[in-house]
C-alpha cells in the first residue's frame, strides 16, 4: 500500500511541475479520466466491453450488438 501512494505522490509531483496546462492537455487529460472511468465503473457491473471499444463508443457513437435485453 506504501508503493501505490508513493507512485501516487510522485505522479502529482510530476503533474504539478507542469502547470500551468495549456488548453489542449487539459481537454486530453479531462477526455482520457471520462474514458477510464466509464471502462472501469462498466466493468464494475459485469460490462466486458475493452477500453477501445469503449472509446469508440464514447467517441464515435458505435452501438454495440450482440447483447441480450
Amino acid at each position: 500500500m506504501n508503493d501505490v501512494l508513493a507512485k501516487a505522490t510522485n505522479l502529482k509531483e510530476v503533474l504539478d511541475h507542469k502547470r500551468p496546462m495549456n488548453l489542449h492537455t487539459l481537454h486530453s487529460l479531462q477526455k482520457d479520466y471520462i474514458l477510464r472511468s466509464t471502462y472501469h465503473s462498466n466493468a464494475i457491473e459485469g460490462n466486458t466491453l475493452t477500453l477501445n471499444e469503449t472509446k469508440a463508443i464514447l467517441e464515435d457513437g458505435i452501438t454495440v450488438g450482440g447483447g441480450d435485453l
